[in-house]
């Protein structure tokens, strides 16, 4: 795999004939941004050939509650992230609520497991039965005995690109495991409660589908699903500008596996989840955590695999160089090294004489 260093500095030299003069007009800075447009003109132009079938274009996402829109998720980690800077702090307490209710760990840190959202977990959750246009309740064998049972969560992401069937995103996964969220042995308790691990692979919805379709009697809108969405940017909660919304998955296995209606032991389903993406900037991967709390990727422009097939790699840096460096390519080169850009000199030069060699 090819770095986004090596791309830019090899249509820096190409575009400058070798030269390495720090007097080059067009910063790096510039070049990388001209590569990730052009990778995702590259990916959109070829997408009837297959392009979205390499998987080298895909980086891998973590959905934790590092990124969850639930803002109770967002001052909890806060908080921690302060009293892990200053001592001195009271450290963080949290009872109720759906972060009350979520995993975490033996010194009450979040382990970015998360819970599906709706009255049964989250007491500020305003649930709603899931009528058709009729407004006949909607029966679905996934809530048997309680339509609270279907719940929902969100994530921000980085913008993935807007490609055709959706093929900028992909394998949305979720893997579950039973939690006792008032049991101070909880992960003993988990292992010994006889419900393994079950891998979910949800299919996508549009969003509009995702909105109106409880009200069309033809379709099915009860089955696990996400949405992808696009956040207004003048709203400070919709920072990252872009969203997938998880719903119709099961908040607790009570009405499930043979256990009883809601009892005196809270239970719930808790998640971990997945997702691919083709990015509009893949750098912005380092906005993710991973479920222990640490960034899952810290992007390096030296180090780190740009996501492009190397294939690509030759039509993209001919595209940049075409498109965006022609102009440049025209201009007569700086062969001294004066501390000044012979360009800007031009510009700046009264009645546009030349630069004197």
């Amino acid at each position: 795999m090819i770095t986004l260093n090596e791309i830019a500095y090899n249509i820096k030299n190409l575009a400058y004939g070798g030269s390495t003069s720090t007097e080059n007009s067009i910063s790096l800075r510039q070049i990388k941004h001209w590569i990730h447009y052009h990778r995702a003109k590259l990916i959109a132009d070829n997408i009837d050939k297959g392009i979205t079938n390499n998987q080298a274009l895909y980086q891998p996402l973590v959905l934790t509650l590092r990124n969850s829109t639930e803002s109770t998720a967002a001052d909890y980690y806060e908080a921690w992230d302060a009293y892990d800077k200053n001592s001195s702090l009271s450290a963080p307490t949290v009872s109720a609520g759906i972060i009350g209710n979520s995993p975490k760990s033996a010194d009450f840190k979040l382990t970015g497991e998360w819970l599906a959202s709706s009255s049964l977990s989250n007491p500020e959750h305003t649930d709603t039965k899931q009528r058709d246009f009729y407004g006949r309740e909607i029966k679905t064998s996934q809530v048997r005995g309680d339509f609270r049972n279907l719940g929902s969560h969100s994530f921000w992401t980085p913008r993935p690109l807007m490609l055709k069937n959706n093929s900028g995103i992909t394998r949305v996964t979720l893997e579950r495991l039973v939690h006792f969220p008032d049991d101070p042995i909880t992960t003993e308790n988990e292992k010994l409660s006889g419900y393994h691990k079950r891998s979910i692979h949800l299919y996508h919805k549009d969003s509009n589908d995702s909105q109106f379709g409880d009200y069309n009697k033809f379709t099915d809108n009860t089955k696990p699903c996400y949405s992808q969405y696009t956040a207004r940017q003048n709203r400070e909660t919709y920072s990252h500008g872009n969203y997938i919304d998880i719903r119709n998955i099961q908040v607790s296995p009570n009405y499930h596996g043979g256990l009883n209606a809601p009892g005196n032991q809270k239970i719930f389903w808790k998640y971990r989840g997945t997702a691919a993406m083709i990015l509009e900037d893949p750098t912005e991967i380092d906005m993710m955590w991973d479920f222990w709390n640490m960034p899952k990727t810290d992007w390096d422009d030296a180090t780190t695999p740009y996501p492009i097939a190397m294939e690509y790699v030759s039509d993209l840096i001919q595209r940049v160089i075409q498109v965006e460096m022609q102009t440049e390519l025209k201009t007569v080169p700086d062969i001294i090294t004066d501390g000044l850009d012979d360009v800007s000199k031009l510009k700046q030069s009264k009645g546009g004489a030349q630069v004197q060699r």
